[in-house]
């Protein structure tokens, strides 16, 4: 959780895209609904027979119900691609950009229970550039933003945020009041 300090506005709260999450899930969904699929399958249509040879080699699989054994290792599988999908939805959710008028805040999962919550001033701001890479960043206005700074941390990444140059018009406003209202504190 992010604590705001004393007379701290949010502007601006960016994730990365919606369509970034849909097409990272496509593969796993995929996955999770083929093996949906197969257990069907093998629930309901009959198994062939062992071959001779393994019935020869291991004599003891005869009195195992190899149709439980697959539909429990599906189901193993299955489970296994829920925690996939539902890691990769909590990362794309914690995974966040605040812009307030007095810095700009940066929080990312790693893992499971490691995250990581960085902070600029907008004093410390030298820099900001955007990369907008393909076709597809291109029509749904997507990129990244790379904020250089003078502090610990050299650059933050807005990874494939939506509308990243009204994002940097955002982060200029907010530098230009911070740098305002400390003139006039120094006065």
């Amino acid at each position: 959780m992010i604590t705001l300090r004393k007379n701290e506005k949010i502007y601006l709260i960016k994730r990365r895209h919606p369509i970034v999450l849909r097409l990272e899930l496509l593969p796993e969904v995929f996955i999770f609904f083929a093996i949906l699929v197969l257990m069907t399958f093998l629930l309901f249509m009959p198994l062939p027979s062992l071959p001779e040879w393994v019935i020869e080699f291991a004599p003891s699989l005869l009195e195992f119900e190899i149709r439980g054994l697959l539909l429990f290792s599906l189901s193993f599988l299955l489970l296994i691609f829920w925690q996939v999908i539902w890691l990769t939805i909590t990362n794309y959710y914690l995974d966040s950009w605040i812009i307030t008028n007095k810095r700009t805040i940066h929080t990312e999962l790693r893992g499971l229970f490691s995250r990581i919550v960085s902070s600029v001033p907008h004093d410390r701001i030298q820099d900001i550039t955007i990369d907008v890479h393909g076709i597809l960043p291109t029509v749904l206005h997507f990129g990244d933003l790379h904020i250089q700074t003078a502090g610990e941390f050299r650059e933050f990444i807005f990874r494939q945020i939506p509308d990243p140059y009204k994002t940097k018009e955002v982060i200029f406003e907010a530098r230009r009041e911070f740098l305002k209202a400390l003139k006039k504190e120094d006065a």
